[in-house]
């Protein structure tokens, strides 16, 4: 880009003649004789004979440049010129003759002998350009962002292995129920079973052994529905909705209580480290809704999304008490159990409850803490719109239907 003058390119006298113009300037600045810049320029109708005095503006006057003994520039074959200059707020160059004898400094440019000139500020610093404060911003943004995606990295990274310890410590226990306390209350009810066998049926014990080999039984079933939540895997994308979907049958509802399990959004597999965590906050609070909520519906919905994995079990029953639902109730543990699952995993737990509406427990994770692959959460990101978009689509069908009869 050419750079004209502040002053336009003239000749001396006023009349039409030769000009002069720069095509690169230094940047601004005064008072630095250590330091030289390149400046370079063109003439338009120069003489051979005819060479460039270049000029820098100091504080208070002008100097001639580069030095007081090297003060000409000659003009390139191609009409070009190319010199040194020591830092200036303005720049000069005056296009002279062969007998001009320039003054090493001046307050005001000469121009007795000045065939014509042009003059230009310096370029202003980079801080002072327009776009800095631009490429600072961005920069800026950039820099934070990258730390946030570096802090994230480095957090799902500590949480995955504390993850794979705790799943690891989780088979332990699960193995050692088994093995041990399972397998031992399973043997000393059958041999209480062959005891009742064997006593006479008019005994006045046999009733009380009765209801004690009942409760051995749920104890024995409760144990094996533990030890199956501890070593489930939930490996494919849709057994966190068929293992909900199992749960009235296993805890043997009698009652008539309407229950379903709705999926929003292509369902994603679940990072195995908190699948048994995800799957025991649903449980329990599907355990409580079943037991204590006296509700005739019960839902829970699972919403894969591109940012979160949310969990909602919904009942219209009678509610919790206000006191129990912000302490709990003593030796109690299953909603401080849930609140400290959520924490763990890195999720967040809300519990709403009123008798005229049921209660609600909305767990959320986020996607990169939820599922097995957070780019593979992004690849599916389109479908997940796609998804969405349709729905919305069909349900707007209708009521189009509707306003056109």
């Amino acid at each position: 880009m050419v750079l004209s003058g502040c002053q336009a390119p003239q000749s001396a006298n006023g009349s039409a003649g030769p000009t002069i113009e720069f095509t690169s300037v230094p940047t601004a600045g005064a008072g630095n004789p250590e330091k030289l810049s390149t400046i370079k320029g063109r003439v338009i109708g120069a003489h051979r004979d005819q060479q460039i005095v270049l000029y820098a503006r100091g504080e208070t006057a002008w100097w001639v440049q580069p030095f007081a003994n090297q003060p000409f520039t000659k003009i390139q074959p191609n009409t070009k010129w190319s010199s040194y200059t020591h830092p200036g707020t303005e720049y000069a160059a005056l296009l002279v003759g062969a007998d001009f004898q320039p003054p090493p400094t001046a307050d005001v440019l000469p121009t007795a002998g000045v065939v014509t000139f042009a003059v230009t500020h310096g370029e202003p610093a980079l801080w002072l350009r327009w776009w800095f404060p631009f490429i600072c911003v961005i920069a800026g943004v950039s820099a934070i962002f990258g730390f946030y995606r570096l802090r994230l990295h480095q957090t799902t990274r500590k949480l995955s292995i504390r993850f794979e310890e705790r799943l690891s410590e989780r088979m332990r226990v699960a193995q050692e129920l088994h093995d041990t306390l399972l397998q031992g209350v399973l043997s000393a009810s059958m041999q209480l079973h062959v005891a009742v066998d064997q006593m006479p049926t008019d005994s006045p014990a046999q009733p009380a052994l009765n209801h004690v080999l009942q409760l051995m039984g749920q104890v024995v079933e409760e144990g094996r529905n533990t030890v199956r939540g501890l070593r489930s895997s939930l490996g494919s994308a849709h057994d966190l909705e068929l293992a909900f979907s199992r749960i009235p049958q296993e805890l043997s509802i009698q009652k008539e209580i309407g229950f379903r399990v709705v999926v929003e959004g292509p369902a994603l597999p679940l990072q195995p480290a908190i699948r048994s965590d995800v799957y025991s906050i649903g449980r329990e609070a599907l355990v409580n809704a079943f037991r204590h909520s006296r509700a005739t519906d019960i839902e829970v919905e699972l919403e894969y999304t591109a940012t979160q994995l949310r969990v909602l079990v919904r009942d219209n029953g009678c509610g919790i008490d206000p006191e129990v639902l912000h302490s709990g109730r003593e030796g109690h543990w299953g909603l401080s159990g849930m609140r400290e699952r959520a924490e763990r995993i890195g999720g967040r737990l809300k519990v709403s409850s009123s008798a005229n509406s049921g209660t609600e427990v909305d767990l959320r994770v986020p996607s990169n803490l939820a599922f097995e692959s957070h780019r593979s959460n992004r690849a599916s990101n389109w479908f997940t719109k796609l998804y969405t978009r349709d729905k919305e689509a069909s349900t707007s069908e209708p009521e189009k239907l509707g306003q056109d009869k």
